[in-house]
């Protein structure tokens, strides 16, 4: 009779959270009651395929003539970032990649990424998400440990890769100087080196669909460890988690999103498949500069930019354009000044989402507009499903606000599915449940 009882309360949050997952995903267009059969077939296509192929296919069969991607090289409607992607899928067919592959992908913010992303996806291989600022000997490491079979590179990552064992499998997904391009097949070759690019190969692969994989393509990204960089599985449930991250940060549906943080990070890839998923245009800049995306959310009208906060100042110059559509703003991937996030929220008004990223939980905690004004400085609260905690040196969890110690973070739908993990960060935690980081850098 007990574990009967024990076991109806472990069934009410869970009927909670359903319910707020779903009326979450309503509100940003993915349930749509008056078709519940459409709802259902997409819901079950994501669960087969996964959340990087899955967010693929949803695009190209709601909106596939609508725009999904602009970048340096011009824009991409959400149909042709699928048959792209099934080309590309198709020639690492025929070249042997399978579902026992792990892709590494050193890239910068372009087309590249999100396309070897969506192909691997599509063959079940696992990608491996590499930091552009490894050297030589990083990158052989690290490639080596995640067992690595494939790298999809920028050409000026050229010298490093150079160094790797001749059986890893080598594309171009950027070439950097003098190039050629075909306006017929958007075919890209370098002058400085023999490597096939990725518009090769998709050029000449048929874009028809993929069977589908015995298991949904895997994602890994790197976390920083005191022996070197070690590789985190991302394993998340995508409806669940694209409410938790909904709930907490409104991704503007059907609008223009920019996003400036690395995708190679969980905090810039996440939002990027987010914004797809409702239907938003991804505005990606390989280099990054500041003023220049400052430039493209006035030219784009981005009511969503998710940017660093060292990227944050160049919006908030008095001397250069105005943003004036901007609805969400998400700070992530290092610590947002109080100063900072104080006059962003001057000049913006109440839009700025602190958002705490490690790559263990990728969802631990964000502000939202209303914590930050209750109190500015704070990385807010974990979202529905997941559990905040920090933890003494003896292992036991402080219940003393604003006592620090160790962060650890449990979310059901994410990564850390099941206990609490650490996040390699200290902090507190306050009365009311918003959690301050001591740390001077996020890890993410």
């Amino acid at each position: 009779m007990l574990e009967k009882v024990a076991g109806a309360r472990s069934a009410i949050p869970h009927s909670r959270w359903a319910l707020r997952s779903a009326r979450v995903l309503r509100g940003a267009g993915l349930v749509q009651p008056t078709h519940p059969l459409a709802t259902f077939r997409r819901a079950r296509d994501i669960g087969r395929w996964g959340p990087l192929a899955g967010v693929a296919r949803l695009g190209a069969r709601r909106w596939p003539g609508a725009i999904g991607l602009v970048d340096d090289r011009g824009a991409l409607t959400f149909g042709e970032l699928d048959r792209r992607s099934n080309a590309l899928a198709w020639a690492w067919r025929g070249q042997g990649i399978r579902q026992d592959s792990a892709i590494g992908v050193l890239c910068r913010n372009h087309r590249g990424l999100v396309e070897a992303t969506f192909a691997a996806a599509k063959l079940g291989a696992q990608v491996v998400a590499l930091r552009t600022e490894f050297g030589a000997e990083q990158l052989a490491g690290v490639v080596q440990r995640e067992g690595v079979t494939t790298i999809v590179y920028d050409d000026e990552f050229s010298p490093a890769v150079a160094a790797l064992p001749d059986h890893v499998s080598r594309y171009l997904a950027h070439v950097d100087g003098p190039a050629v391009t075909s306006a017929t097949t958007s075919v890209v070759t370098s002058t400085v080196t023999s490597a096939i690019t990725l518009d090769e190969l998709i050029a000449a692969a048929p874009a028809r669909e993929l069977p589908l994989p015995a298991e949904p393509g895997g994602l890994t990204f790197l976390a920083g460890h005191r022996d070197g960089y070690r590789g985190v599985p991302c394993r998340i449930r995508p409806g669940r988690f694209a409410a938790q991250f909904l709930d907490r940060i409104p991704m503007p549906a059907g609008e223009a999103v920019l996003v400036a943080i690395p995708l190679v990070r969980a905090c810039g890839l996440v939002p990027t498949l987010i914004a797809l998923a409702v239907g938003s245009t991804v505005v990606l800049h390989r280099d990054g500069q500041p003023q220049q995306l400052c430039a493209s959310i006035v030219r784009y009208r981005c009511a969503g930019a998710v940017l660093t906060p060292r990227q944050l100042p160049a919006l908030l110059d008095p001397a250069g354009p105005t943003p004036s559509t901007l609805r969400v703003l998400v700070s992530s991937g290092g610590v947002l000044p109080v100063e900072l996030g104080n006059r962003a929220t001057q000049v913006f008004g109440d839009v700025v989402h602190n958002w705490y990223a490690p790559p263990g939980s990728l969802l631990a905690a964000v502000a939202t507009p209303a914590d930050w004004r209750a109190v500015p400085g704070t990385v807010g609260r974990a979202p529905f499903g997941a559990q905040l905690s920090v933890l003494g040196p003896d292992g036991r969890r402080i219940v003393e606000p604003g006592r620090p110690g160790a962060v650890h973070v449990g979310n059901r739908f994410a990564a850390s599915q099941g206990g609490a993990v650490p996040t390699g960060a200290s902090g507190q935690i306050d009365r009311t449940g918003r959690l301050f980081l001591d740390d001077r850098g996020e890890r993410g």
